[in-house]
């Protein structure tokens, strides 16, 4: 079965979401959010596998919602997408994290998708992980 996966594409400009939504629907099933409150209510209602977020929007960040969004689906991975000077005077920090793939803006579309494309890669691993230590372990208590 060739799923599609589900990116949640999370910015509060409009004209900004609008585009990375289109870009991102030849590939993948596109859910969007103008605010991290936003998101996280799509994602009490749809497994995700990415969330693409701006950093720098109202309420919390990008970096506060890829925290609350893994603790919430452990198996999704995040993109956060800045340009933001105040994220970048603090870009070792939050990488050392390893929260997400990083896209720094002005960004062209095709590195767009190839971005999302590799988080969906590493999250569809993580889930293959997960299953098979599950597995692993209804084995060993068979055994």
């Amino acid at each position: 079965m060739n799923e599609r996966l589900t990116v949640l594409v999370v910015d509060d400009e409009h004209p900004v979401l609008i585009t990375a939504a289109a870009v991102l629907s030849e590939d993948f099933r596109v859910l969007t959010a103008s605010d991290a409150t936003s998101a996280l209510r799509q994602m009490e209602r749809n497994t995700i596998d990415v969330v693409c977020t701006d950093f720098n929007m109202p309420g919390q960040n990008g970096i506060q919602l890829l925290r609350e969004a893994t603790a919430r689906q452990p198996h999704l991975s995040g993109v956060l997408v800045t340009g933001h000077a105040e994220y970048l005077e603090k870009r070792d920090k939050y990488e050392a994290q390893g929260l997400y793939y990083l896209l720094i803006k002005p960004y062209e579309p095709p590195r767009l998708v190839e971005i999302v494309q590799r988080a969906a890669e590493s999250a569809r691993l993580k889930r293959v992980m997960s299953s098979l230590s599950s597995e692993l372990g209804a084995w060993k208590r068979v055994m």
